[in-house]
């Protein structure tokens, strides 16, 4: 589909450009995203300025925020070989795996490439893009994240161990959740909140950085854009200004 479309503009909200970029499975054209929401954090440019940005957008140039996607397998322990695996999954904000309508605690195994990291009980898990740094994971506690930071966000769901804090790992590597044979019940994994799977004790879901990132148009440049953003969408550290109370001189 890359090679026959130059430019996508999307009309909405974050959803909207997670849709459009979901049409690519390769490469992506770079995509001028319009708000049209009420909360946004991909969607700089506003609608009421529309003729101005195509045409500003359209005689370049142009600053471009890359955001990576996260390229998920679902692995079958029923699987005989790899090749029966099923297709990968590209997301641009995050996956989760859940426990579903279960009323067991998620149980879940998690590894970095050969390293065991730990085992998760709770509700549940969720591997991140640092541009989803600002969606779930961070009401689920995780930190915010210049979207251009490449990493994967490793953010747990209502942990049953206070000590249990989220991670940020590097791009390069693999991450693997699997649902042990010992597992009171099985787990649901979520791609960017649809295409909802089953994890059955002994399947796993493997997650790594994908190769084709999201290129989306910046208003004045990423990291404007991100600060503009979480002031005025989360109203990012916003409180009264201490009054002086010290020695005045006179």
């Amino acid at each position: 589909l890359h090679t026959k479309v130059d430019l996508v503009v999307t009309l909405g909200g974050d959803g909207t450009v997670l849709w459009a970029a979901s049409m690519f499975k390769g490469p992506v054209p770079p995509i001028v995203p319009f708000s049209l929401g009420s909360l946004g954090f991909m969607t700089p440019f506003y609608s009421e300025h529309y003729k101005e940005c195509l045409e500003s957008i359209l005689k370049g140039p142009i600053s471009i925020t890359l955001r990576h996607r996260l390229q998920c397998h679902v692995i079958r322990e029923a699987a005989k070989n790899e090749y029966e695996t099923e297709e990968p999954m590209l997301v641009l904000n995050e996956v989760t795996i859940d426990r579903g309508i279960s009323s067991f605690l998620t149980n879940l195994e998690c590894y970095c490439d050969d390293s065991f990291v730990t085992c998760v009980q709770g509700d549940g898990l969720i591997l991140s893009t640092t541009s989803g740094s600002t969606a779930y994971s961070l009401a689920a506690g995780g930190s915010m994240v210049h979207p251009q930071v490449p990493g994967i966000l490793f953010t747990p769901i209502c942990p049953h161990s206070l000590s249990f804090r989220p991670m940020i790992f590097p791009e390069h590597v693999t991450l693997r959740v699997q649902v042990p044979f010992n597992s009171r019940s099985p787990a649901w994994a979520s791609f960017d909140g649809k295409d909802r799977k089953q994890l059955a004790p002994g399947d796993a879901l493997v997650c790594s950085m994908a190769p084709w990132p999201v290129p989306t148009a910046c208003l004045d440049d990423s990291t404007n854009d991100f600060l503009r953003s979480i002031h005025e969408g989360l109203h990012w550290n916003l409180r009264k200004t201490q009054s002086f109370d010290g020695p005045r001189e006179t």
